[in-house]
C-alpha cells in the first residue's frame, strides 16, 4: 500500500509522495522494488542504527554514488576503517580551530552582507536562499581559507549546486526503488561537471595555500589545520584527499546552513509574533552594538527559532544506511541490503514524538520544556558521526538571523509558490523570492 501510493504520487518529489503512515507508524516498508525499503522512525531503533549497530549500517551506497564526484572520499561518506583513519587526523582540527577565532572571519563576512543589502533598491526582488547562500559561502571560505568569496564566485557555487542537487539520481523514487548495490546508477554528466568545478574551486584556493606556505607565510584557520594533519604514521592528507575533507567542510557549513536559514526566516515572514519577539531580544540585547561572540548565549530566543526551524526543515530530509546483514525491527524483518531510511523531516513531524508537530513553535526549545527525546530530534544526525559543525552552524545563524533581521525587512513576494522539495538539502522547488528594506538607518 505503501509502496502504491508514492507510485502513485502525483510527481516524483519524495516529500510529497510520502503517505500519512510515514508519520504516524514507527516503521514504514516499502514492499516494492529490487530491494526492500525500510523507513525508520522509532528512537529506539535510531539509535540501534546510528549507534549500537552503527557497523551494519554504513552509508548507502546510492548516497555514496551520487556524493562521490563531489566529495571524493570525505568524511560524510566515507565508511569503515577510511572513516575512523581520517576522522582521527580531523579531530585536532577542530580541537584547534576554537569558535573565538572562527568568529572574527564570521564577522567579516556578515558586515560585507550588510553592506551589499544596504545598496538594494527596496523593490528590487531577490533569491533569499541565494543571497543567505552568499553570506554562508563567504563564511566557510573565510574560516576554510582566511579570504573572502567574491560575487562571481558566490553565484557560481550557488548555480553549480542548485544543478548538482537537481541531478542527483539518489533523490528520484524510481531510482531508490530499482537500485541494486552491485550495478550503481550511472551518473548524469551535468552532474559531474558540476562537482568538477566545485572541485576545482577548492583546488585552486588549496594550490595558493601551499605556494604562499613556501614563501614563508602562516595562517590559521581550516584548510592549515587539515594541512598539518598527521595520522598515527606521522603521514599527511594526500592533494586529493585535502580537496574530499574541504569540500566535506564546505559543503556541510555552508550549503546546509543556508537552507536552514532560508526556511527560518521564511516561517518568521509569516509569524509576526515570532518575528517581533526576535527583534525585540535582539534590541533589548544588542541595543545600538554589533553581534559579538559572547552574544551568541545572550540570544536565547534566537537560538530557539533556529532550533524550531532546523527541526521543520532540516538539513537533510533523509539519512540512508545500507543494510550489511539482515536485522529486525519489532516486527518488520530487515534483509541483507535494505534501504534503511531515517527521515529528519519525518521524524521530527511524527505524531508519537512531538505535540502540534506541523506548526512552528519555537517556545518548544524553551529552557523550561522538556528536552527531547535522544532520537527524536536529529537535524545533524546522530552517534559517532553526528555533524562535528553543529555548534558552528548554530553560532553562525544566530549572527545572521540577529544582524539580518534588526537591519532589513523581507517581504515574501510568492509565498503561494514556496514549496519544499528534497535535494541534498530540503530546498524551496521555486525559490523564496522578496524584496529587502532597510529598517533601521543606524551604523554599526
Amino acid at each position: 500500500m505503501v509502496g502504491l501510493s508514492i507510485l502513485m504520487g502525483r510527481d516524483q518529489d519524495l516529500l510529497e509522495t510520502l503517505p500519512a503512515d510515514c508519520y504516524r507508524k514507527p516503521v514504514v516498508t516499502v514492499p516494492i522494488g529490487r530491494r526492500r525499503v525500510v523507513i525508520v522512525n522509532d528512537p529506539e531503533w535510531i539509535r540501534h542504527i546510528f549507534i549500537d549497530a552503527r557497523e551494519h549500517y554504513p552509508k548507502s551506497d546510492l548516497m555514496i554514488s551520487a556524493l562521490s564526484p563531489l566529495l571524493g572520499d570525505g568524511v560524510l561518506i566515507a565508511n569503515g576503517e577510511t572513516w575512523s583513519h581520517d576522522r582521527k587526523m580531523l579531530d585536532p582540527a577542530f580541537v584547534h580551530m576554537r569558535l573565538e577565532q572562527m568568529f572574527p572571519l564570521m564577522r567579516g563576512a556578515m558586515d560585507d552582507a550588510i553592506v551589499r543589502l544596504s545598496h538594494l533598491s527596496p523593490d528590487q526582488v531577490i533569491d533569499l536562499e541565494a543571497e543567505l547562500s552568499h553570506i554562508t559561502a563567504d563564511i566557510m571560505f573565510r574560516t576554510l581559507f582566511s579570504e573572502p568569496i567574491d560575487g562571481q564566485d558566490a553565484a557560481g557555487v550557488f548555480g553549480a549546486f542548485m544543478r548538482f542537487q537537481r541531478n542527483a539520481p539518489q533523490f528520484n523514487l524510481r531510482v531508490i526503488l530499482a537500485s541494486d548495490p552491485a550495478r550503481p546508477e550511472a551518473l548524469p554528466k551535468e552532474l559531474m561537471a558540476d562537482a568538477a568545478l566545485l572541485r576545482g574551486l577548492i583546488a585552486r584556493l588549496l594550490e595558493a595555500r601551499f605556494a604562499r606556505l613556501e614563501k614563508g607565510e602562516t595562517f590559521i584557520d581550516f584548510a592549515q589545520s587539515a594541512i598539518d594533519a598527521r595520522d598515527e604514521s606521522g603521514c599527511p592528507f594526500s592533494r586529493e584527499r585535502l580537496i574530499d575533507q574541504l569540500a566535506v567542510f564546505f559543503l556541510a557549513g555552508h550549503e546546509t546552513t543556508a537552507s536552514s536559514l532560508a526556511w527560518t526566516m521564511f516561517m518568521l515572514s509569516q509569524d509576526r509574533d515570532a518575528m517581533s519577539r526576535l527583534r525585540t531580544e535582539v534590541a533589548t540585547v544588542l541595543g545600538a552594538a554589533p553581534f559579538t561572540f559572547t552574544d551568541f548565549k545572550r540570544l536565547p530566543y534566537t537560538r530557539m527559532v533556529f532550533r524550531e526551524g532546523l527541526r521543520l526543515y532540516p538539513p537533510a530530509a533523509f539519512l540512508t544506511r545500507r543494510a550489511l546483514k539482515a536485522d529486525r525491527f519489532g516486527r518488520v524483518s530487515v534483509p541483507a541490503d535494505s534501504f534503511v531510511v531515517v527521515s529528519p523531516w519525518l521524524v521530527h513531524r511524527h505524531e508519537r514524538h512531538w505535540q502540534d508537530a506541523w506548526s512552528f513553535c519555537p517556545e518548544r526549545f524553551a529552557d523550561d520544556q522538556p528536552a527531547p527525546k535522544m532520537g527524536t530530534y536529529i537535524p545533524f544526525g546522530l552517534g559517532p558521526r553526528v555533524c562535528t559543525g553543529a555548534t558552528i552552524a548554530q553560532l553562525e545563524a544566530s549572527l545572521i538571523l540577529a544582524e539580518l533581521l534588526r537591519r532589513f525587512e523581507f517581504r515574501m513576494t510568492n509565498v503561494a509558490e514556496v514549496f519544499p522539495m528534497t535535494r541534498v538539502t530540503i530546498r524551496p522547488r521555486s525559490g523564496i523570492a522578496c524584496t529587502v528594506s532597510t529598517i533601521n538607518s543606524t551604523t554599526f
